[in-house]
């Protein structure tokens, strides 16, 4: 099955912090790196959603201070999705090949 733009999102996301993080940190993520507000809840499914697929895990991590002394779930990339996500990114370079020109162009025609 492939992979929906925001499944991209979060994958991207759990990559650039190492191939792990807490939902949190993966909506921060998306949030700085592709300027984008997401809700905590849009997270979580999608999150379930790919560890159903087998894209993802999660364990509950230790408490910290931090939180009050309250655990959080964590989440790891796993090879399955570290292909897929590199699969579809592949995918889109090579669609986006030779195309730049044709872009700007247009969009400098519709922006007169």
């Amino acid at each position: 099955m492939a992979l929906g733009e925001f499944e991209q999102l979060i994958l991207f996301a759990l990559a650039r912090r190492g191939g792990e993080a807490a939902s949190v940190e993966i909506g921060i993520e998306i949030e700085t790196g592709a300027g984008r507000v997401v809700s905590p809840g849009a997270v979580y499914t999608a999150l379930e959603r790919m560890e159903a697929r087998g894209l993802i895990e999660s364990w509950i991590g230790d408490a910290t201070p931090a939180r009050g002394g309250r655990r959080r779930r964590e989440y790891r990339l796993l090879p399955a999705g570290a292909r897929q996500l590199r699969e579809s990114h592949d995918t889109m370079k090579r669609m986006a090949s030779g195309t730049s020109a044709t872009l700007a162009r247009l969009a400098a025609e519709r922006g007169r």
